[in-house]
């Protein structure tokens, strides 16, 4: 077997962790190459149509987002894929490959997954260009539709834009492998859990620093807005990043120390999956909670501008701003429930085998149900709850910033949001449970 067949096979073998991570990457390509080809289009690039000016700013704002975004989230991806292969890795280690070798194999892979993304991104954005010219046509107001084009230039700018980003996170995972001796990697997964530590000084810090952002937030007017904007950012985000790292796990505690509760039905194993979830993956439900507050901000306040917009022109120009962040929302949106998806598939072996103890010691299936829905359920919906809090106080500094009555209208976007964020929940917990408890769906797939 030939380096190249093994790497395609450890992909399709491991295809339920990396789809996640696929989709994202396909739907992150297809945006930008719909955006490359709108200002590559031979009519907008020639002035044909003045109106198309309007919007070529805010794509090319939106290409950079796109770039920056996909690069952070393939970096803590490869990341994380690597921390969960390292049994894997020293498992070829030990049956003769040199490290050179695992950096090969790793490269291949890589190559597979960015081959097929890039491939099927682009066709994918080509197949949906023509709805977006003519979505764009309609917003800008003008008489002919775009006519439908495949600019060789935005083809390959997508293809080479997305071939560096791919290279540098496929460079830096090789650099990252063979760092670590072949009975660590070896050991990686059977290394017992440590005790779950917060330090009791930052657990009020958490909620000194989200009350003191909250109480800047409200006090922003347009004399101190240049002044407090940073400070807010930067307090939220510690503050969000201490509630997952350390006010948590405090009161996961709390809740374990009290005998009425951690005693009653399965709570005595929530509480302590949960405590390790989040210990585990904390860094991961920051992450998630930020996206999900600039997803929500972001929407929430070009659709109260619409509503606010003094004039029609300013008015056109929030809907064009609106159509344009849609779709780097939903790649933010996408990307962030691919985060979740993929710990849990990642993380599946170990769980699985956990669970057979459990169902072996006399659980019934329908407690391991409940465990998972109340792990899946708190992974879901706590950093997306984080969010929404963060997004609600903005809008309501915004509002009193703007002298206009329109906050309540962020509550269309977190309805929207919120039934999208059901569904991904509804489809990842059904896929997971299938997986996850004897018994259900599909007989179990052999994993390395």
């Amino acid at each position: 077997m030939t380096f190249r067949s093994l790497a395609f096979n450890n992909v399709l073998g491991k295809w339920r962790s990396y789809a996640a991570f696929f989709l994202s990457s396909v739907f992150s390509v297809a945006i930008f190459y719909m955006y490359a080809a709108f200002l590559a289009h031979p009519d907008v690039a020639s002035g044909e149509w003045p109106a198309a000016a309007k919007v070529r700013q805010g794509m090319e704002i939106g290409e950079y987002v796109i770039i920056l975004f996909s690069f952070l989230f393939m970096l803590y991806s490869g990341s994380a894929f690597l921390r969960t292969r390292q049994k894997e890795l020293g498992l070829f280690s030990l049956f003769g490959m040199t490290r050179s070798q695992l950096r090969r194999l790793l490269v291949y892979e890589n190559a597979v997954i960015a081959v097929l993304s890039t491939i099927s991104g682009i066709f994918l954005g080509i197949l949906f260009s023509k709805l977006f010219f003519m979505s764009l046509a309609a917003l800008l107001g003008m008489a002919d539709s775009i006519a439908f084009a495949v600019p060789p230039l935005a083809v390959g700018l997508t293809a080479g834009a997305f071939f560096v980003l791919f290279s540098a996170i496929t460079a830096w995972t090789a650099l990252r492998v063979g760092k670590t001796e072949i009975v660590d990697m070896l050991q990686a997964s059977r290394r017992p859990r440590d005790e779950l530590v917060y330090s009791p000084r930052l657990v009020p810090l958490a909620i000194v620093c989200l009350s003191l952002a909250y109480a800047m937030a409200f006090a922003l007017r347009p004399a101190n807005l240049d002044f407090l904007v940073l400070p807010i950012l930067l307090t939220v985000l510690l503050g969000t990043y201490l509630v997952f790292t350390q006010w948590t796990l405090w009161l996961l505690n709390v809740l374990q120390n009290r005998p009425n509760i951690r005693y009653r039905g399965t709570n005595l194993i929530v509480l302590a999956r949960l405590g390790y979830a989040v210990r585990d993956n904390a860094r991961m439900l920051f992450i998630v909670s930020v996206l999900s507050a600039v997803i929500l901000t972001v929407s929430s306040a070009f659709y109260m501008l619409g509503y606010a917009a003094p004039d029609d022109a300013f008015k056109e120009r929030a809907a064009l701003m609106r159509f344009i962040g849609l779709f780097i929302g939903l790649l933010f949106f996408i990307a962030s429930g691919s985060m979740i998806y993929f710990r849990l598939f990642t993380e599946l072996p170990e769980d699985r085998a956990q669970f057979r103890a459990l169902r072996r010691i006399g659980m019934t299936k329908n407690e391991l149900r409940k465990i998972v829905v109340t792990e899946t359920a708190f992974l879901f919906y706590v950093p997306c709850l984080a969010g929404i809090a963060h997004s609600l106080v903005a809008m309501k500094a915004l509002d009193r910033l703007l002298q206009t009555s329109y906050w309540a209208h962020s509550f269309v976007v977190i309805g929207i949001y919120l039934a999208l964020q059901t569904l991904y929940f509804i489809v990842t917990c059904r896929n997971y449970m299938k997986k996850i408890v004897p018994g259900e769906g599909e007989p179990h797939e052999n994993t390395v």
